[in-house]
């Protein structure tokens, strides 16, 4: 019996002490300050990024043509893809082939429609997709700084297309539309808007 009851007592200091050092360690864990260090003290990028205040007043270009600012030319290019992309998937096959109308695109471009270039155009049209949901998420989501942007990649992305259209033209693959007049007159207006 002896035995048995100092096993007894022994077990029970045993845990005292382990609920005696629980609660020590809770006690002393709920008075220490958290030592979590702030987004900026943890991440080198951000330290390295511009103040934003001082972006937006220093921001280059956002220029305005009369009532075309930034943000309309930002939109005008949504409109713009969103038309393209109608008429390259032939959505606007109902409408005659007349500029800015629709048609069907390769009756419009001259272009020949077999079961190989049905894929193609349907690359292509997705392609164009592609570009508006970017585009139209920067102008939708996005402020002045976004709009800026949007117009700078917009005079970028007219010029690829003036190089594949007048290339195309030249080598006799495609037809004058449009699209050739507006890869010299859009370029202009939205680097004057992105960059002025």
């Amino acid at each position: 019996p002896t035995h048995e009851n100092w096993a007894i007592k022994h077990r029970l200091q045993q845990m005292r002490a382990a609920l005696l050092l629980l609660a020590t360690h809770t006690a002393a864990a709920a008075t220490l300050q958290p030592t979590v260090k702030p987004a900026l003290a943890q991440n080198h990028k951000l330290q390295l990024a511009p103040d934003p205040v001082a972006t937006i007043v220093t921001l280059r270009g956002g220029a305005s043509l009369g009532p075309i600012t930034p943000t309309v030319g930002a939109w005008l290019q949504v409109v713009l893809e969103a038309y393209f992309l109608a008429l390259m998937s032939g959505n606007l096959k109902f409408l005659p082939a007349l500029p800015f109308m629709g048609g069907d695109p390769y009756a419009k471009y001259g272009w020949t429609e077999t079961a190989s270039t049905k894929p193609l155009q349907t690359q292509f049209a997705g392609a164009i997709g592609y570009l508006l949901s970017i585009t139209f998420a920067a102008t939708y989501w996005g402020d002045a700084a976004a709009h800026v942007n949007v117009c700078r990649g917009s005079m970028l992305a007219w010029l690829v297309c003036g190089g594949v259209f007048f290339g195309q033209l030249a080598k006799g693959t495609t037809k004058f539309t449009e699209g050739n007049v507006m890869c010299v007159v859009l370029p202009l207006l939205f680097a004057y808007l992105g960059f002025a």
